[in-house]
């Protein structure tokens, strides 16, 4: 039997709910999208658990990569049946602290479970698109020659 639209909707609000935790910096919030056993995978490792998915999460926003982050939610395909759904979705990340920018583009897909608390991811993987990566290079680059300009 096809997952309920009911299911889906639920699972499209656990996404664009733990992504608005990311954007106002509530941890607590973000780690709670995932059961206790849940993964994070992404270009900066492999993440199991609440754990460590937590101390990643810290250390990211610490580090200032979501500060002025804004992150925009599209393109749902969700599927499945029963108490498993896949899901798949196109993230935009923004800039809007600064004049506004795109800060990188990516792609989630998503094993989520029913749990007596509701859906949960069981695994969260962020394929983040080679731009983000050109435009950090490139900035590096600039900042390196402008150093060295000024020497």
């Amino acid at each position: 039997m096809a997952l309920p639209v009911e299911d889906k909707l639920a699972i499209i609000e656990l996404s664009n709910a733990q992504m608005r935790s990311l954007d106002d910096h509530d941890v607590d919030a973000w780690v709670g999208a995932w059961v206790p056993d849940g993964s994070f995978v992404a270009t900066y490792g492999t993440f199991t658990g609440h754990d460590a998915i937590r101390d990643f999460i810290n250390g990211h926003i610490a580090a200032g990569k979501e500060d002025g982050a804004r992150h925009l939610m599209t393109n749902y395909v969700v599927d499945g049946d029963g108490d498993t759904a896949t899901a798949t979705c196109a993230v935009t990340k923004l800039q809007v602290e600064k004049p506004p920018f795109v800060m990188a583009t990516g792609i989630y897909t998503d094993i989520a479970v029913r749990t007596p608390e509701g859906w949960r991811f069981q695994s969260r993987r962020l394929d983040i698109d080679n731009g983000a990566f050109a435009r950090a290079k490139a900035e590096a680059e600039a900042q390196a020659a402008d150093a060295a300009s000024r020497r």
